[in-house]
């Protein structure tokens, strides 16, 4: 995926654009954004509600049912892509994709990967083997690194930068930490649903004190 902050979330990221391709697609390339999408390149999905088939590889639909991913969205039309990819199991394996493109807030999606385990299977999701411990974000990072995909298996044109060098890393807080700092920075900016950047980073690598004489 791809992750990108918009003008309401203070520098956090959000999911902009997921990339599907590799062995289950046999090399073939999926990418769906909050507006568009594409298979090989080629625009698909360009009416609402319409879909795509490719035989034996993969069905796509795009409507406004499905469940949604996130609370407060109750009232906001919705615009969901449901993708199902033949995968050799009897489900197969389905994402499915909520877009959002609220003037306001700016675009962005949600997604959610229903599947069976994957031999070597690791990353954002954790590796599914059934302990959620061991998908603590500290953890993930000791085990895949924190560049990111490596450029050999990139399925975007470029690759943004995930980490910005000389400069404390969100990701390096502990989740407890990082919750508490979440609460604190919601609270000092008056309640706002999403707190901002300076104030996390401030409070993980600084500490609460910094903030208060800051």
């Amino acid at each position: 995926g791809r992750y990108l902050p918009t003008k309401v979330t203070s520098g956090l990221a959000v999911t902009k654009i997921v990339a599907i391709g590799g062995p289950i697609l046999k090399g073939r390339k999926l990418i769906v954004g909050p507006r568009t999408a594409s298979f090989d390149g080629k625009p698909i999905l360009q009416t609402f509600p319409s879909a795509f088939n490719e035989a034996d590889l993969l069905q796509i639909r795009l409507d406004n049912v499905g469940e949604l991913l996130q609370s407060g969205r109750n009232g906001i039309a919705k615009h969901i892509v449901h993708i199902n990819i033949v995968d050799g199991t009897p489900e197969g394996l389905h994402i499915q994709v909520n877009r959002w493109t609220q003037p306001s807030e700016g675009d962005y999606i949600n997604v959610k990967v229903s599947m069976h385990q994957r031999p070597g299977q690791d990353g954002h999701c954790g590796n599914f083997n059934g302990n959620s411990a061991d998908d603590d974000r500290l953890q993930v990072i000791s085990r895949i690194g924190k560049a990111g995909v490596p450029a050999e298996e990139l399925l975007f044109n470029t690759k943004t930068p995930v980490v910005a060098a000389h400069r404390p890393d969100i990701n390096d807080c502990p989740a407890v930490q990082l919750d508490q700092a979440k609460a604190y920075c919601k609270a000092k900016g008056g309640g706002k649903l999403i707190p901002s950047m300076a104030c996390l980073v401030d409070y993980c690598f600084a500490g609460k004190g910094f903030i208060v004489k800051g």
